[in-house]
């Protein structure tokens, strides 16, 4: 017969979980405030990660369109300010499961959610490239680690970059 440890007693972990990988899986954790005003802790990988905060405090839009028009908007302030987000997130905040969100969403404006959002990215990319900015600055700019990443982003949406400090070529100018 077993005996069932009380919720309070500590149980220590096996000698399996001591090997060296193990202990650098080990997370600091960094203190967050909770809504009641105290301390909690959460692993720093979470606590640092940038996304965008949830949508303000009041009522959900009663109309699907204004939800949707929500959800385009909060997309395009994560994709302007480097920040990630996923399409799943949006859909929560709108009440709206993730598939209804999406086939909406493209119904709306003619884009799946993350492409709409891979355009807004690119399209502030090149505006900062115009500016003079380094590959690498505008890279971290827009939420990537490397120019690599940039580049592929501007090769996938609308051709290869414009030349650096040198506007793009107009159509109508020819």
């Amino acid at each position: 017969m077993t005996t069932a440890l009380p919720i309070s007693t500590p149980i220590a972990p096996s000698s399996s979980h001591s090997t060296p990988a193990a202990r650098s899986l080990s997370v600091s954790a960094s203190p967050i405030a909770t809504p009641s005003g105290a301390s909690a802790a959460l692993p720093t990988s979470v606590a640092s990660r940038s996304t965008p905060p949830p949508r303000s405090g009041g009522p959900l839009p009663r109309s699907t369109s204004e939800r949707i028009l929500l959800g385009r908007d909060r997309i395009r302030g994560a994709a302007e300010g480097g920040q990630r987000i996923r399409s799943y997130e949006v859909a929560l905040d709108l009440d709206l499961s993730e598939f209804h969100f999406a086939r909406l969403f493209r119904a709306a404006f003619g884009l799946s959610p993350h492409v709409y959002y891979d355009e807004v990215r690119a399209e502030r990319a090149r505006a900062l490239l115009r500016e003079g900015l380094t590959e690498g600055e505008v890279a971290r700019r827009i939420g990537f680690r490397r120019p690599a990443e940039l580049r592929a982003l501007l090769s996938k949406r609308g051709g290869a970059m414009p030349p650096a400090g040198e506007e793009e070529s107009d159509a109508s100018a020819e």
